[in-house]
């Protein structure tokens, strides 16, 4: 947001202002003291404790965080922290703190987790951990980690208790059943389709061929149509950079590292044999039994999926290894493709698995994947380094130095790109957020 001139008068002010916030949070904590508040001379202090789940300070001031800078970006203009408090932020934050609070510790209670699939699928479908490519970077990842202070055991760990949410809230909502004429409207809306019948015609279908246009006839239509033929006004930008795909390759790789970076991600290149896995889960013992005798008289488990008001999207367990199954494993894994289990014992109840598919062990050798590691590494070494110089670009600038300086003095590139907003180019900078 752009500096106006009133900005340094308003400045104490506004410092008076959010010390006066921070004070009435503080005071937010205290009052909280009932509802879970440890002494603030303890080890850990907690807003709120909804069984085993706590909910820490940190947890608090991190979410309010958050919320008050996802807040700014939807008005366009950041707010401090007593707007936040006039907004109500602070109990929008607390009230779905205590929600999750309480979906981690029913999801612990009975035992549900997520296997590392389900936790990878939604790792790498994150935009700011994907690089130039589009694809999930892992580079990328423990760069933002870094700079965000957190360790990748600490985000993924976090990451498997959201998923492992979602997991127990697809199950709350699925015991519920929509009103028909709800669900007969959604399903005429999204199923509905529409037949038709097409000719396709060529040119050699006419009878009587195109006449080739005038020179006149060309200059009307280009006249006519000029927007079709008129390149976008661009803007045409000098720039000094030092980006990492241009240093990477120029950085040493040792064998010694790569290999025990391949040990270190093993359980990534080496995966165990697995089973797509589909649970259907029943209220009682004796409902599982009737549901499988139906199935043996030769129902379709479909049917029974769409009588207990479920899709196979809704019971779809992901690919799950042995492990991950537990005591349901044995039994699972004995089937072939399309096989029927059950009912098995779960902490939901007595359940039904049908495996949709087999997938067989796959193994990738540090030969095949020692390229891909060594870029990685690679890639690595060559942002670090761009990190370790930009105090000195800094320094340069604030000195009065130009591009050219830059290049000379801090190693950097120059070039130039016609850039046109809003359209990605085909050069490497363009790809890059922070350049657009």
């Amino acid at each position: 947001m752009a500096k106006t001139p009133d900005d340094d008068t308003k400045r104490p002010k506004s410092k008076a202002k959010e010390a006066a916030v921070w004070v009435m949070m503080g005071l937010l904590i205290l009052g909280l003291g009932g509802f879970g508040v440890t002494s603030f001379s303890g080890g850990v202090m907690q807003v709120a404790k909804v069984g085993d789940a706590e909910i820490t300070t940190d947890d608090y001031a991190r979410a309010f965080q958050g919320q008050v800078n996802a807040f700014s970006q939807q008005i366009g203009q950041p707010i401090s922290s007593q707007e936040a408090l006039a907004f109500g932020l602070d109990r929008q934050v607390l009230q779905g703190l205590v929600v999750r609070a309480a979906l981690d510790n029913e999801a612990q209670r009975i035992g549900i987790s997520v296997g590392d699939a389900a936790v990878a699928a939604e790792l790498t479908a994150i935009d700011a951990f994907k690089g130039v490519s589009g694809t999930f970077d892992r580079e990328a990842y423990r760069f933002t980690l870094d700079r965000n202070n957190q360790t990748e055991a600490e985000f993924e760990s976090g990451l498997r208790r959201d998923v492992t949410r979602e997991l127990l809230q697809g199950v709350v909502v699925g015991g519920f059943a929509a009103p028909a004429p709800l669900t007969d409207t959604l399903y005429a809306w999204a199923a509905e389709r529409r037949g038709f019948s097409m000719l396709r015609l060529a040119e050699a279908d006419l009878t009587t061929p195109v006449p080739t246009p005038t020179e006149a006839e060309l200059t009307t239509y280009h006249t006519d149509n000029i927007a079709q033929f008129t390149k976008p006004e661009a803007k045409r930008i000098t720039y000094a950079a030092l980006l990492p795909e241009a240093i990477a390759p120029d950085q040493p790789v040792d064998d010694t590292v790569l290999k025990q970076l391949y040990e270190d991600r093993l359980a990534e290149f080496v995966v165990p044999e697995r089973r797509l896995v589909e649970r259907l889960v029943y209220p009682d013992q004796a409902a599982a039994d009737a549901a499988r005798a139906r199935l043996d008289a030769g129902e379709a488990f479909e049917t029974l999926v769409a009588e207990r008001g479920l899709t196979l999207d809704a019971i779809d367990m992901g690919d799950m290894t042995r492990e991950d199954l537990g005591d349901t494993g044995e039994a699972i894994f004995a089937l072939a493709e399309g096989g029927v289990a059950g009912p098995l014992p779960t902490d939901l109840g007595p359940a039904l698995f049908r495996v949709a598919a087999v997938l067989a062990a796959e193994e990738t050798t540090f030969e095949e994947i020692r390229d891909t590691l060594a870029i990685e590494i690679q890639t690595d070494a060559a942002r670090r380094l761009i990190a370790d110089k930009v105090e000195l670009v800094d320094d340069l600038l604030a000195g009065g130095a130009t591009l050219e300086n830059l290049v000379t003095d801090a190693g950097l590139t120059l070039a130039t790109v016609d850039y046109v907003p809003g359209l990605q180019g085909d050069t490497v900078i363009e790809g890059y957020p922070a350049f657009r």
